[in-house]
């Protein structure tokens, strides 16, 4: 019997030591698979934030060398005039965008999630535009909005209607191009929220019906909670997405009329390229970055706490 309990442990024991180095080299060629992606992320992306926060504390114009300024950079950007324009003009871009393409998107990823003839050429074509480049967008609505040529204003004065000059007046600017950057977000966006609908079970839809729920009871008790995770993903991804707003900007109004349509990134852009203030044009990418992570941080911690509550952990 001792013979027997000594062989046990001593089996148990060895099983034990197999484990801890199957596990170890596991690890091990986990660490190895995973190191030439951290090496690739940071060159690509750790180097140059670390860089870029050095630089916006310099006076930079790529000819001399880097000379140390302190905050001159940053309270020169956060007193301009010019960048409190430049910001609201993103936000606002960003946000109406989002608040706009969110609901439009649903609405008709809802008529799609039915039974309709030819759905999936539907759904290609409303795809398409996301296959599209934004300079090859921005070209196109450039010449539906041109005032003179274009098929929009072309329609609007043989309704009799005047000249409407989008792109040149300051009130239209801005909204002209959302419409654009709709126009060619809006499949993308709209095949999600489409596959979060399908992927809600039908017996909580039909239990919904049993029980004598309408059909906005149902959206609103059952789809709209079930879509929760989908909703916040298209939300953040299309807001982050309207914060990095150039192409639209660079491409059909240069930022104008009167700075209407000049975002954040146009106004790094511009401080790098065309002034050659690489000090200035880095404090504000370190702004941008720091506004992105303050808003999306918490997001994905509070997302976290979610998952981990419902898992039960």
């Amino acid at each position: 019997m001792p013979f027997t309990s000594s062989a046990a442990r001593a089996a148990r024991g060895s099983d034990r030591a197999g484990t801890r180095l199957l596990d170890l080299q596991r690890r091990r060629a986990g660490r190895l698979l995973v190191a030439p992606a951290l090496v690739v992320i940071t060159a690509m992306t750790v180097v140059p934030l670390v860089m870029a926060f050095f630089l916006s504390f310099t006076r930079y114009d790529l000819l001399t060398a880097p000379r140390f300024v302190g905050l001159a950079n940053y309270t020169e950007v956060l007193t301009d005039p010019v960048f409190g324009r430049v910001t609201v003009n993103t936000l606002v871009f960003a946000v109406g965008q989002v608040a706009v393409g969110i609901v439009v998107t649903f609405l008709v990823a809802m008529l799609f999630n039915q039974r309709l003839v030819a759905s999936s050429l539907m759904r290609t074509t409303v795809y398409l535009p996301q296959a599209m480049s934004y300079v090859t967008v921005a070209l196109l609505w450039s010449f539906l909005y041109d005032p003179f040529n274009g098929p929009l204003n072309a329609v609007i004065q043989y309704l009799g209607g005047p000249q409407v000059n989008f792109l040149t007046e300051t009130s239209l600017a801005m909204p002209s191009i959302m419409v654009m950057s709709l126009w060619r977000n809006f499949g993308y966006f709209m095949i999600i929220l489409l596959a979060g609908l399908k992927a809600i079970p039908p017996e909580l839809l039909e239990a919904a019906q049993i029980d004598g729920a309408g059909a906005l009871r149902r959206l609103i008790h059952v789809t709209i909670p079930q879509m929760r995770r989908s909703l916040l993903f298209v939300t953040v991804t299309w807001f982050m997405g309207g914060l990095q707003m150039f192409t639209q900007a660079y491409v059909m109004t240069q930022g104008g009329p009167e700075n209407a349509t000049r975002s954040v990134v146009y106004e790094i852009y511009r401080s790098a390229f065309s002034d050659l203030n690489i000090g200035r044009a880095c404090a504000v990418s370190v702004l941008m970055f720091l506004f992105v992570a303050a808003f999306g941080l918490p997001l994905r911690l509070i997302e976290h706490l979610r998952a981990r509550r419902a898992s039960g952990r």
